[in-house]
């Protein structure tokens, strides 16, 4: 396997998260980047949206983050943000009954 790239995410408070990824996706002015081991060199800008990427062991990992700029050298790949936050969690449907046609008593 390839060595994996480094992920840091900066905000004005400082570090807000350093990580090892094999991917990276990212919500870019133009649409959402994609980047890879040994990308070319790039500074482009942020807008806000869900930061994505894949550890070295298969797990997924997202972040939602604000406008920003981010830079890929040297496979690291550095985002400077307004904002880094958790992802809100996904409801919970376990007990949820779901209703057919025929259970509302109409033709």
């Amino acid at each position: 396997m390839a060595e994996p790239i480094a992920l840091r995410i900066l905000t004005s408070e400082g570090l807000a998260l350093e990580d090892r990824a094999v991917s990276v996706i990212a919500p870019g002015e133009l649409g959402y980047l994609g980047m890879l081991r040994n990308h070319a060199p790039l500074v482009t800008t942020l807008v806000p949206g869900t930061l994505t990427w894949r550890r070295p062991d298969g797990a997924q990992q997202t972040r939602r983050i604000g406008r920003g700029l981010l830079e890929v050298a040297h496979n690291q790949v550095t985002l400077l943000t307004d904002a880094v936050s958790e992802p809100p969690a996904a409801p919970d449907l376990t007990g949820i009954r779901y209703l057919r046609v025929s259970d509302t008593g109409k033709p």
